[in-house]
């Protein structure tokens, strides 16, 4: 009879000095993510803290470092993070004056260029991922920037291209229904 408790002792020694070495697996905060059309795990932080990605659209927001979105409170924050100066105007001899000599644009939620706002560099190919899709009123294009956006996601079907720092206060028939962007340099 005592046989039995002594190999199930053993088993369970050997059991536990097995595992000894395997990381214990554990309920964790994960960080909120979206995959993108093209496979790139998108996040978003609001004031460094992780936020779903969808619910950046209710913020101001920049792309420099997408897949990662980072928002703020205010579109003065996001130009202190990007250490930029938002352009009263287009600017004089075609340059706007944040003198960062990156191109890129910025929509508006609101015709007129107000209420949350996305700064984009390069490129986003489904602006649902990050809240934006089909709710873009109004851009700016800095730096001389070209952007298109598109109607549809992965930069298909009918699209809006302004020329270098144009800005377009209201998009009239192409009012909210953009699904993706490509913002180039000339």
């Amino acid at each position: 009879m005592r046989r039995f408790p002594i190999r199930t002792a053993a088993l369970l020694a050997v059991a536990l000095t097995l595992s000894a070495g395997v990381p214990r697996v554990t309920a964790a905060a994960s960080q909120p993510s979206a995959i993108d059309p093209n496979g790139n795990v998108v996040t978003a932080t609001l004031d460094g803290r992780p936020i779903d990605p969808g619910t950046a659209s209710h913020y101001y927001c920049h792309t420099r470092d997408y897949p990662v979105v980072h928002c703020f409170d205010t579109q003065a924050e996001v130009d202190s993070d990007l250490g930029l100066v938002e352009p009263a105007g287009p600017g004089a001899a075609g340059l706007s004056p944040d003198w960062s000599r990156l191109a890129y644009t910025i929509a508006y939620w609101d015709i007129n260029y107000g209420g949350s706002t996305l700064t984009v560099y390069g490129a986003i190919p489904y602006l649902g991922v990050i809240g934006w899709n089909d709710n873009i009123s109004s851009f700016k294009s800095v730096n001389c920037g070209i952007p298109r956006y598109y109607v549809d996601s992965n930069y298909s079907g009918a699209y809006w291209q302004n020329s270098c720092n144009t800005w377009s206060s209201n998009l009239y028939s192409y009012n909210d229904t953009f699904s993706s962007v490509i913002n180039e340099a000339p």
